[in-house]
């Protein structure tokens, strides 16, 4: 069996490097130089059986593992530029380990964010059963002193904006899960969205000095919209008809979709406010990185009650919450 420090030297030691000079792997503490750049920190951490399904492929795992910090970072407006792998493995199984590693490489080189340092570890038994294969990540970016997005700029009169589209990867973890029936033709496209999310990094960059505020769409649009609303003092309405929609999601009863768009996680979007005197600038930038930017409400006053509304396709507001949470029943 390979020792632990035989592992990192095989799957983990990779050749690319980063912006900042570093030792890379290897010893006790990674050194870097940021070079005066003011740095965006963000930790993940993630489980074979809770964030993953048992049998997901490892390529896939990898990808993933290491885009959700990264569209942290891009909702931070952060440039990648490194991070440090935190592995529990209850066995040295050198076929996952290859393809963890080439889906994480792969996801490292397409960003520019460099794997400096870590720890690997076996995972403990419970009962005579090892815990499940864990992956903490923490991320790296750069900001200039003044460019950060936060979540906590929105103010009344502000546009909100979703990226891309909404509720795919929920949807495509029910089919898996059995609780939803696929339609023929549209599983692929499903599958790819939970499997691969893409980071919009770019965007994230983009809006350094466009967007008031900025959370990405891991836990649902509700529940991340919500965090902005909460930390900017504000309340808001969405509008039901404005929310993007995939092609292959339209084709879904209309209540399913509605719950995914607006409860359903894994989306790895960007939920972002911004004047609207911006609009011009945001409609450029959506044709620029050929993504969807669709305007889906208002940021309101905070009034008491309920801060999130959502406006029906007959104008009827509704409250809304909801949302993944890890430790909800």
């Amino acid at each position: 069996m390979a020792s632990e420090f035989e592992l990192i030297a095989r799957y983990f030691s990779h050749a690319y490097e980063g912006v900042w000079p570093t030792q890379g792997p290897g010893d006790d503490c990674a050194w870097i130089d940021p070079l005066g750049e003011r740095l965006a920190v963000t930790t993940d951490m993630m489980a074979l059986g809770t964030h993953f399904l048992p049998d997901a492929d490892p390529v896939n795992v990898g990808h993933k593992a290491l885009a959700v910090n990264l569209s942290d970072l891009a909702a931070a407006g952060a440039e990648p530029r490194a991070f440090l792998l935190a592995l529990g493995l209850p066995e040295a199984n050198t076929e996952w380990l290859s393809g963890f590693s080439r889906g994480l490489l792969d996801e490292a080189t397409t960003y520019g964010c460099a794997l400096i340092g870590g720890d690997t570890t076996r995972t403990p038994q419970v009962n005579g059963i090892h815990a499940p294969v864990t992956i903490s990540i923490t991320a790296m970016g750069a900001v200039p002193p003044n460019g950060a997005l936060t979540r906590s700029g929105a103010s009344p009169g502000d546009d909100i904006w979703v990226s891309g589209t909404l509720g795919d990867a929920f949807v495509a973890l029910g089919i898996r899960q059995g609780k939803i029936v696929p339609v023929a033709g549209t599983e692929g496209a499903l599958f790819s969205r939970m499997d691969r999310p893409t980071p919009r990094v770019r965007l994230g960059l983009a809006l350094r000095g466009v967007a008031s505020a900025c959370a990405d769409i891991s836990d649902g649009l509700a529940a991340d919209l919500g965090h902005i609303l909460e930390r900017s003092h504000v309340g808001a309405v969405i509008k039901e008809t404005r929310l993007p929609v995939s092609v292959a999601l339209s084709h879904y009863p209309r209540s399913l979709v509605r719950q995914a768009q607006l409860t359903g996680g894994d989306d790895y979007e960007l939920v972002f406010t911004a004047s609207p005197s911006a609009r011009p600038t945001i409609e450029a930038l959506s044709a620029q990185l050929a993504l969807p930017l669709s305007r889906i409400g208002c940021v309101e006053p905070l009034t008491l009650g309920h801060n999130l509304s959502v406006e029906t396709e007959a104008g009827e507001r509704k409250p809304l919450s909801g949302g993944f949470d890890h430790f909800g029943d």
